[in-house]
């Protein structure tokens, strides 16, 4: 029973996502006290497995048809407890995140209502669904600037970030717009039409490449990004080619590269090495 509360957490996700914020909290401060460290990291694995639980709560009625294995349809939690379970998340994220500080406490409590509304409401709205979870993706960073109390720095982080996932949000929608049409979603494709989509999605990469060298991590860094920002251009030629399963594999490569180029500026503590 306990391992139900586990597994409809995601902890492999929960986890990557708590990685992320704790290099934006090594950008942001290269010696922080190991108990901002461990709040961090609670913090994020929290809100994050509460929003998968949330999100797994309201999609129960389709992962019973698409996903019957899933911790609820299987019949292995209920919705109720599922619920009951993500809000004892949040509450527990945010209040791990008010032991950090202000600014760290806002961003936790914005994000907590954010994946609540985004897994009830906004999944199924065109483009602001994928403004979300572009959003939610970078914000990793930003919380860990915000612990690390040098926010700015990883404003970069952040949008890099977000302008990453916001183009693979929109190349996966595209990707799927058949299905999605039949089933009467009205995602951005659907709505705008795909050419229209992808050079929305290719003015992304671009700015996100543009922003990757302006951030001022270091010489080491620079280095580490380059190997990222080829890959976002693998992934551009793709979208331009309307290739959207190409572009999408190469943007999520381009992403963990960038993980580490940021990963790289935190540990050379901006060193010109």
């Amino acid at each position: 029973m306990v391992q139900v509360f586990l597994e409809i957490m995601r902890p492999g996700n929960c986890l990557m996502a708590a990685i992320a914020a704790l290099i934006g909290l090594l950008v942001a401060d290269s010696g922080p006290e190991p108990i901002t460290i461990f709040l961090v990291a609670l913090t994020v694995f929290a809100v994050t497995g509460a929003g998968n639980a949330v999100n797994d709560y309201f999609d129960r009625k389709i992962d019973a048809v698409n996903r019957p294995g899933r911790p609820i349809p299987s019949g292995r939690i209920s919705p109720r407890w599922a619920h009951v379970w993500s809000i004892a998340l949040f509450a527990l994220g945010c209040l791990a995140a008010l032991f950090i500080n202000q600014l760290a406490f806002a961003i936790a409590i914005f994000n907590s209502v954010l994946l609540y509304l985004y897994a009830r409401n906004l999944k199924v709205t065109p483009f602001a669904g994928n403004l979300a979870v572009g959003y939610l993706t970078g914000s990793t960073f930003l919380f860990g600037g915000a612990a690390g109390d040098d926010v700015e720095i990883t404003a970069f982080l952040f949008l890099l970030a977000s302008l990453a996932t916001l183009a693979r949000e929109i190349e996966k929608d595209i990707e799927d717009v058949e299905g999605d049409r039949l089933s009467g979603a009205r995602t951005l494709p659907i709505v705008i039409g795909e050419r229209r989509s992808s050079i929305l999605a290719a003015a992304f990469v671009v700015a996100a490449i543009g922003l990757s060298y302006l951030a001022p991590l270091g010489r080491a860094y620079i280095v580490a990004v380059t190997v990222a920002d080829l890959l976002f251009l693998a992934a551009l030629a793709s979208i331009i080619r309307g290739e959207a399963p190409k572009a999408q594999k190469m943007l999520k490569m381009g992403m963990a590269a960038a993980l580490v180029a940021f990963l790289v500026a935190a540990v050379s503590g901006f060193g010109y090495l």
